[in-house]
């Protein structure tokens, strides 16, 4: 069942659409997350889904009744959808149960029992905000946000101020939560890694509208353009030519993963991961730079023709100097010439 829908929502500042015709459907139960660099439309999104802001086009509908439109709108308390700041905006007078409670029934102790035991927060029930470390406030500020059992919840970059051990755990704790709560989510974020880790689905977001939708193994493996292969990870980037129904490249032929014309000019996107160097005294490739990181390593590599970067086995990578053999596993992706970039 459709629990929220984008129909070619806008937003302008002036004459600048900062929301250029989106269109989206967000299932129940779902957790997706809108991902796209600093000044894309993410924050504008998230307000106008929240009814801070009113839109000047299109409309929005929740459990297929429509809220807001450029005609009507109805006021954010009475939407039905919370929302989970970048800062948790705990109240500080307030202890841990008194926060989650307070957007419901005071008496209600079995639900703040209930979001007490699923973030993980029981023995803190009685602390003071003060006294709560970083993860611990937002994890109270998503319970709060889940306690009236909203329609959906907004989750507007709740990672961002954490240091990264403590992030990777949130957003695991977060994930699990919701889940379980069985709500629904629409995240916002600019971190890749975490909109891939976490979302059931991931819009990637660009000047204004949504590149590509899909779910996280989708997206990565099979970017719709350059740009969004970029912007998902690292990725060699190389000129081609489909002759035969192979891509002629600087690295040999290459087959492609998707529909090809003969004679299309263009070019692939390969992730470093997806190279396998094969040490070989006679070959005419050579790694010229090692980044180490443990269970793997970062290797640059200088063929005939052109430089690369590939992944290997950290304790096994080829050390500088060695000479390789580069092979690509499996098809490439391949991108006619005018796709678009992001920016």
């Amino acid at each position: 069942m459709k629990k929220l829908e984008l129909r070619n929502l806008s937003k302008y500042y002036g004459d600048k659409p900062v929301l250029d015709g989106l269109n989206l459907d967000v299932y129940e139960g779902e957790l997706i997350a809108v991902l796209g660099s600093s000044g894309v439309g993410k924050s504008t999104l998230i307000r106008t889904l929240a009814g801070f802001e009113s839109i000047d086009g299109g409309e929005i509908y929740l459990d297929e009744n429509l809220i807001a439109s450029k005609d009507r709108e109805v006021l954010a308390e009475k939407r039905g959808i919370t929302i989970v700041p970048q800062a948790a905006s705990l109240f500080p007078h307030l202890t841990v149960s008194q926060n989650i409670a307070f957007g419901i029934d005071k008496n209600n102790t079995e639900r703040v029992s209930e979001l007490l035991r699923l973030t993980q927060l029981e023995q803190l029930a009685d602390r003071m905000p003060e006294n709560l470390s970083g993860g611990q406030q937002q994890r109270v500020a998503l319970a709060r946000a889940l306690a009236p059992k909203p329609k959906m919840i907004l989750l507007d970059e709740p990672f961002s101020a954490l240091d990264p051990e403590l992030r990777d755990q949130l957003r695991n704790d977060v994930r699990r939560v919701i889940k379980a709560d069985g709500a629904t989510a629409l995240l916002v974020t600019h971190d890749q890694e975490e909109a891939l880790s976490i979302a059931d689905r991931v819009a990637v977001m660009r000047d204004g509208v949504f590149a590509q939708v899909g779910d996280p193994i989708e997206i990565y493996s099979a970017p719709a353009d350059v740009g969004v292969a970029t912007f998902l990870g690292d990725s060699v980037i190389i000129r081609g030519e489909i002759k035969d129904g192979k891509v002629i490249t600087d690295l040999g032929k290459l087959n492609p993963l998707n529909n090809v014309s003969e004679g299309t000019v263009g070019r692939v996107a390969i992730r470093p991961e997806n190279f396998y160097l094969q040490p070989n005294p006679k070959a005419d490739s050579f790694v010229i730079g090692r980044t180490f990181f443990g269970h793997d390593a970062l290797l640059e590599v200088q063929t005939p023709k052109l430089r690369i970067k590939a992944r290997s086995n950290g304790p096994f990578a080829p050390e500088i100097g060695m000479p390789v053999t580069v092979w690509v596993r499996g098809a490439v992706n391949f991108y006619a010439d005018g796709a678009t970039q992001l920016t």
